[in-house]
């Protein structure tokens, strides 16, 4: 706890002393945790790819057990002598006045998670499936439980290191060299059971472009929003910046490329009033279109061509679109050049092209929907357009995300009321399909999938709502949002911490069309409480109110 009396008794005196030896001991070992989920998860296998997932879901939920237990005594200790310390000075600080103080709205809705974890657990009609989770995801109630504490812990306990933050970036940069040289055909560690639906050290494609939107952003935002980096920093992010990119156009998930589409519009428009950010900005866009030419020129070489690509991926990366990308891209870099030097940067042209961007894409996606609409009621009334899947609505539209949302919606609906509030019980959203309850949903998800387990919905907010009902889709979604909104309020006071905003942004918009899985989930976790902490750290050195 932080609020002592400025008098204080012996008494008083020696618990301080008891609770600044525990914290200090629980930040070591936090941070050795923070390293083993950054630096030794992503590469951590022991049976190959037809096993990766489930050996990264048993590390941490091994190493996490391991890091509860050690924490558990001293954690209760410092929490008991905190609450008899803030007893003792109720008079000098009243109860009320230090939770306005100390506790956030983000912490409020990761407490309502994490009651809604235990309504949902202990309401399954599946608790040997809800404890630890379906069969090879292993996202149960104590890998969710285990998020929750990931964050409180973090946020709170942790004494901000930036080097242990940092850590991600060679790590990460690692895992995406390797992605790179798998999608050219090279497997340099021969990893068992290698093929184009696996890729780097990570996995599934799925779960790879989950990790990758977590922790490239990191790095492209440092670069683009940090001030006073060295020159041999800058040219080591740009690096990583144009290696990160490559990779995940390359990676063959189309998630991946939805959320490069949120995400470098929002770097944009935040650039719009300083020419500074807006120049680095188009360095990055002319890296990314550089790299994307780069691939298609390697594929020119008879001996050399991409092993598999996504068709949205093979447009960017093939043919006349990255050369007329990075003609712009340049073209861009020198006219904001050109007006930084002589001083004539030009906001209201900027935002002009940032309104019209915006509402561009907004009736771009309007049409498409419209005519998508109109060409599946009327087939072949787009003309050659009408062969194209994206404008055909039907159960396997979007990679059959349009089957897969909707089933989960019906799990949600079969629900009565209590269950529809708490859900059928963490990960269980197979073993309530699976247990017939529901004889057409159960034939219909069958028909569409085969045996296949359709463990969730590809949509994460939607099988959170099946998994722990409208408690816990409010507690994640409200803890997640608020999370985004603080991180991105502090871009002027800290780099770092919008960097962490950019990360949950990016990991929310992939998970539309995606899922939670131990890699991308407890990065995710790890950064957002990281970036609590940091924040913690701005607002008490310039003291700031939290809210």
């Amino acid at each position: 706890m932080r609020l002592y009396t400025p008098k204080k008794s012996h008494q008083e005196t020696v618990l301080e002393n008891i609770n600044l030896t525990l914290r200090v001991v629980m930040e070591y070992m936090i941070s050795i945790y923070l390293l083993l989920i950054l630096a030794v998860l992503p590469f951590y296998n022991t049976e190959g790819y037809s096993h990766m997932g489930t050996d990264k879901a048993t590390f941490f939920d091994k190493v996490s057990a391991f890091a509860g237990k050690a924490m558990l005594l001293p954690l209760l200790v410092y929490i008991v002598i905190g609450l008899l310390l803030l007893i003792k000075n109720r008079e000098k600080t009243k109860i009320i006045d230090w939770i306005k103080k100390e506790i956030s709205l983000t912490d409020g809705f990761a407490f309502l998670y994490g009651v809604a974890l235990f309504l949902a657990y202990f309401s399954s009609k599946y608790k040997d499936e809800a404890l630890w989770g379906t069969q090879g995801w292993y996202m149960g109630f104590l890998p969710q439980l285990t998020l929750v504490m990931i964050y409180f812990l973090v946020s709170r306990l942790w004494e901000p290191k930036k080097w242990i933050f940092y850590t991600v970036i060679p790590v990460s940069a690692a895992v995406f060299f390797m992605g790179v040289v798998n999608r050219f055909g090279g497997y340099p560690f021969g990893i068992e059971s290698a093929g184009e639906g696996y890729i780097s050290t990570i996995g599934n494609i799925n779960w790879y472009c989950g990790y990758s939107v977590v922790t490239v952003f990191i790095g492209t935002t440092l670069l683009w929003r940090e001030s006073g980096l060295k020159a041999w920093q800058r040219i080591l992010l740009m690096a990583y910046t144009m290696l990160g990119l490559v990779s995940l156009v390359l990676q063959g998930s189309d998630s991946g490329l939805v959320t490069l589409a949120v995400i470098v519009p929002v770097m944009f428009c935040t650039s719009v009033k300083d020419a500074d950010r807006m120049l680095t900005f188009w360095q990055e866009m002319v890296l990314l279109c550089v790299g994307c030419l780069a691939v298609y020129l390697l594929q020119l070489a008879p001996s050399i061509s991409v092993v598999y690509i996504a068709n949205t991926s093979r447009i960017i990366t093939y043919g006349t679109f990255p050369v007329v990308m990075t003609a712009v891209s340049a073209i861009m870099l020198l006219l904001v050049t050109r007006m930084k030097k002589t001083g004539k940067y030009s906001v209201k042209l900027f935002r002009a092209i940032a309104i019209f961007g915006v509402a561009g894409s907004i009736v771009t996606v309007v049409a498409v929907l419209i005519m998508a609409v109109v060409n599946t009621r009327h087939p072949g009334s787009l003309g050659r357009l009408s062969d194209n899947p994206l404008f055909t609505i039907d159960a396997r539209w979007g990679s059959n995300r349009l089957s897969t949302w909707s089933f989960g919606l019906r799990c949600f609906a079969e629900q009565n009321l209590w269950h529809k509030l708490v859900g059928v019980g963490p990960d269980c959203m197979w073993a309530f399909i699976d247990s017939e309850t529901v004889p057409d949903l159960y034939a219909d998800v069958t028909n569409m999938f085969g045996f296949s387990r359709l463990t969730n919905a590809h949509n994460e907010w939607i099988t959170i709502l099946v998994n722990t009902g409208i408690l816990g889709c409010i507690g994640f979604a409200g803890m997640i949002i608020c999370g985004i909104r603080d991180f991105m309020r502090a871009k002027g006071r800290s780099a770092l911490i919008f960097a962490c905003g950019m990360a949950l942004l990016a990991y929310t918009v992939n998970n539309i069309f995606s899922f939670q899985q131990s890699m991308n989930v407890s990065t995710m976790f790890v950064i957002f409480g990281m970036g609590e902490a940091f924040l913690w750290e701005v607002r008490k050195n310039d003291g700031t109110k939290l809210r």
